[in-house]
């Protein structure tokens, strides 16, 4: 994917290269998933009311945003509400309830671990496991696409405009987007977990619960159960990759996308950030400490956690998070399903290319922070020192006219590039399994103002894969659909 497109058949382009996936992934019959549009004039005047394991829902059809009249269900929950007495647990299935959902809008965040966790968060809950799926009229075994948003972790929503999914879905799929837990209530770095052998990555188990959610319904809104693709960008890519190697034996799903994935991650051995939590609540930071925190307030917990700055991220625990997964690749130790991974040109956020200062700081600052990360982490320069990273990534060249071309391509190459074409190899060459790799460099001037210079921002392709841009506010001209 390259410059000479235009923005407008970029967004086809790529919205037809991802579907095109899916559909591989998936096995579809593309006669099945073009009769979408003769399907959609026969049952335009279906129930929207459909039955799930969580209970009668009511969505809403969409005759405005596509070509294509779409079914939406928004915010159903897939699981119990996580405070409480089900904080740090595995998620528990939602229990049927007769009455029925109004599932017309999103439901709540997660509760963030940032004091803004972007577009989406205005509204939080712990009672926040919600999916949400767009499907065409009529729709009839179609593959489904489940996504993952990013956020580092400990931030962002499916309720987030620019994952609208009703692009997608316009093309023959069912889109599906939901919420997992994210920092301190989703990765807790509580040693009593660890010492019960157990794991405490509940953003993940909220990720399986999902997926079996979505397969367990599939066929109420015209999905096919054998045919879930999982994907996301960045974090949710990570997300992709962790699951791969949780449940290597029964995936359940049958193809991956990754955008942007920090295959060299994670780094995360159990820490003890958990302890000044504690503390302020009056808990014990041994035996006990759990149940002591479980019985307090959610918010509470939340602004201690922004007061103290402390990060909770995915803990190695060997159950569902490993330290090293070119090994677990090699090592056939993931699912066997194809892959379609890739990034964009450039890996430095759009947040960072606003700050004049951090372009003009000196290189040095850059080069020791880089070779320090490094070191420290499971990257694919292990022993990089500052001499040989200079030589490799010189500024003032034609190829890094500037320290932030330098810098962007550093840290590209070690969180993106190397580890993924790794993981890539091992795939093919070792395991015999499809892998499509693909790289993103167009430069949309309305996403960034400060043009080629700067590069293809990390998370830019997000509106492009999705084929809405966020309508207007993004790409000025709302996109079409590819014709079927």
């Amino acid at each position: 994917m390259g410059n000479p497109l235009s923005t407008a058949s970029m967004l086809s382009t790529s919205l037809a290269f991802f579907f095109t996936f899916i559909l591989y992934a998936s096995l579809a019959r593309t006669t099945q998933a073009l009769s979408v549009r003769s399907s959609v004039l026969s049952n335009s005047s279906k129930s929207l009311i459909v039955e799930t394991t969580s209970g009668k829902a009511r969505g809403f059809l969409d005759n405005i945003t596509t070509s294509i009249s779409l079914k939406k269900c928004f915010g159903i929950r897939y699981a119990q509400d996580t405070s409480g007495h089900n904080r740090w647990r595995p998620p528990q299935p939602y229990r049927y309830n007769d009455t029925i959902f109004n599932a017309t809008a999103f439901g709540p965040a997660c509760l963030q671990g940032r004091t803004d966790g972007g577009s989406g968060t205005s509204v939080q809950s712990e009672d926040c496991l919600r999916i949400n799926v767009i499907a065409p009229v009529g729709a009839k075994e179609l593959p489904i696409y489940l996504y993952s948003y990013g956020g580092g972790f400990d931030s962002g929503a499916s309720s987030d405009p620019k994952i609208d999914g009703s692009f997608m879905a316009a093309k023959g799929i069912v889109f599906a987007s939901y919420n997992y837990r994210l920092s301190l209530w989703a990765w807790p770095h509580a040693t009593e977990i660890a010492q019960a052998n157990q794991t405490q990555n509940f953003g993940l188990l909220d990720t399986r619960a999902a997926i079996r959610w979505i397969q367990a319904n599939a066929d109420v809104f015209g999905g096919d159960p054998a045919k879930i693709t999982l994907g996301g960008e960045s974090v949710g890519a990570e997300m992709t990759n962790f699951y791969l190697s949780a449940w290597p034996d029964d995936p359940i799903i049958r193809g991956a996308i990754m955008q942007s994935s920090d295959t060299s991650q994670p780094q995360w051995v159990l820490g003890n950030q958990l302890e000044a939590i504690s503390k302020n609540q009056s808990c014990p930071t041994g035996n006990g400490q759990l149940d002591c925190l479980r019985g307090k307030d959610g918010f509470a917990l939340q602004s201690i956690l922004l007061e103290t700055g402390n990060q909770f991220q995915p803990v190695i625990d060997n159950i569902t998070v490993f330290k090293n997964y070119v090994k677990q690749t090699r090592e056939n130790r993931i699912a066997n399903v194809p892959l379609l991974i890739g990034t964009n040109k450039v890996f430095l956020s759009r947040d960072i290319i606003r700050d004049a200062a951090w372009l003009v700081r000196e290189r040095c600052f850059y080069v020791h922070s880089f070779v320090s990360c490094s070191k420290s982490n499971n990257f694919n320069f292990p022993f990089a020192n500052t001499t040989d990273v200079l030589k490799l990534y010189p500024t003032s060249s034609t190829l890094y006219p500037s320290v932030y071309n330098a810098t962007s391509a550093m840290w590209r190459d070690a969180h993106m590039l190397c580890l993924a074409h790794n993981l890539g190899k091992w795939r093919t060459e070792a395991l015999g399994l499809p892998v499509w790799r693909y790289r993103f460099d167009l430069v949309a001037n309305n996403l960034n103002s400060l043009g080629a210079s700067i590069g293809t921002f990390h998370g830019e392709d997000i509106q492009f894969v999705m084929g809405c841009g966020v309508l207007d506010t993004v790409i000025g001209t709302q996109p079409t659909v590819i014709p079927n």
